[in-house]
């Protein structure tokens, strides 16, 4: 499933305290209510309660980017303002390793629950290293890093090459081909909206504004000034939630799903009759829930002995 960042995690503060502003605050709100409808949406395809083509539309396409810019872009403009009286290295460090620590839990649970598909350089994990090259590009003007940004996006965008295809490289992209990862944010093109931000950061200096928009205003800039938390806990309350309404309408996943098509369109191109073949596959799919083996059967994890009784629940379905 896709997920995007938090960037104000990423941010150090200032040898000063911090203050906060409030339209940057609000911006990454607002941002945040973005994200997580574009992950209800995920969830709701996922477990069969719609059919958005996240992968495939172009609106849906580009609101992904968007989405996830829009991250990037503040992120880089709250690190430049941040730095503005200096560095508080240990706060950064402290809220940096925060950060880790959020990318190492994500990538542990995408481990468990998407197998096939899990988070090894997702946004979190971008955050964490665009911190610390942004760290060192601070001293560049804003030309600089603009020209950079353009730079990296174009080569993200152009380049490939069979060296970053090696899984311990991956992280920097430029890869031949689209990693299976359910949220895959390499540096190239990606950082290039983090150096965007930062030479935003060079030419606004925003005033002490107060946060715009009225009681709806202060509730963005609230999930703004807690987006770490705000991103680790949305979706798994939108999960778990659409998975209970899922289970209680009877919705087929989206393995199912994938599963029965395909079932269906091998059986029918054998001479089975479509009736059968829906109904054959149907059980198949119920029958191996049921036995506790559809998630080892899915990913092709079966023992010799799960491989027996799912050829015995095959031969079954099929003489019914």
């Amino acid at each position: 499933m896709p997920i995007l960042p938090t960037p104000s995690a990423s941010a150090p503060s200032a040898t000063k305290t911090a203050r906060r502003v409030g339209v940057i605050d609000t911006a990454r709100g607002v941002a945040l209510l973005a994200m997580a409808l574009y992950h209800g949406s995920w969830d709701l395809t996922y477990l069969g309660l719609a059919d958005f083509d996240l992968f495939g539309d172009p609106l849906w396409l580009a609101a992904r980017t968007g989405i996830l810019g829009s991250f990037l872009i503040l992120s880089g403009l709250s690190l430049v303002l941040a730095a503005e009286g200096g560095i508080d290295r240990r706060r950064f460090l402290r809220r940096f390793a925060l950060l880790v620590l959020a990318a190492a839990g994500v990538s542990a649970v995408s481990v468990v629950m998407f197998p096939d598909s899990p988070i090894v350089f997702g946004v979190l994990h971008h955050m964490a290293v665009a911190s610390l090259l942004g760290l060192a590009l601070l001293r560049l003007p804003w030309p600089g890093l603009l020209l950079l940004g353009v730079a990296v996006i174009a080569l993200g965008e152009t380049i490939t090459l069979p060296l970053f295809d090696e899984p311990w490289l991956r992280w920097i992209g430029l890869m031949t081909f689209e990693p299976e990862s359910n949220d895959y944010v390499p540096l190239f093109p990606w950082f290039g909206g983090f150096l965007f931000g930062m030479a935003l950061g060079r030419l606004w200096r925003p005033g002490p504004e107060k946060t715009p928009g009225g009681a709806v205003g202060r509730g963005f800039a609230w999930a703004g000034r807690h987006s770490l938390a705000v991103y680790l806990l949305h979706q798994p309350v939108l999960f778990g939630t659409l998975s209970l309404l899922a289970m209680g309408i009877g919705a087929d996943p989206a393995d199912v799903r994938s599963f029965q098509t395909s079932c269906v369109a091998t059986c029918t191109s054998s001479g089975g009759e479509m009736a059968h073949c829906t109904a054959t596959c149907r059980c198949v799919a119920d029958d191996l829930n049921r036995a506790g083996l559809w998630s080892d059967f899915v990913h092709d994890r079966l023992s010799a002995d799960a491989a027996r009784k799912v050829d015995g629940v095959i031969q079954s379905c099929g003489s019914r």
